[in-house]
């Protein structure tokens, strides 16, 4: 009595799992990922301080604004100078 409807609940069971699955359409933007991103407004600048009255130092970073083509300057001018030169002769 109950074989039979108990067999065609499991025989369509077995149908709808082996039926293949479509992923659903997103409806979301494409987003492309090789677009340029905005440079950041701040930079990263890291640091070792020393606390007051302390001997023990911890590594401080804070976020700094940028300054656009005078920070590259600036770091040009820094490397140039802190270089190793070696002596004329």
């Amino acid at each position: 009595m109950f074989v039979a409807p108990l067999a065609a609940l499991m025989l369509a069971a077995a149908a709808v799992q082996t039926a293949p699955q479509t992923p659903p359409e997103s409806t979301l933007p494409q987003v492309d990922v090789t677009a340029p991103r905005p440079e950041p407004e701040t930079r990263r600048v890291c640091r070792f301080e020393t606390m007051t009255g302390s001997n023990r130092r911890t590594r401080v970073c804070r976020d700094v604004p940028r300054q656009g083509v005078q920070d590259q300057t600036t770091r040009e001018f820094m490397r140039d100078n802190q270089r190793v030169r070696m002596p004329d002769g």
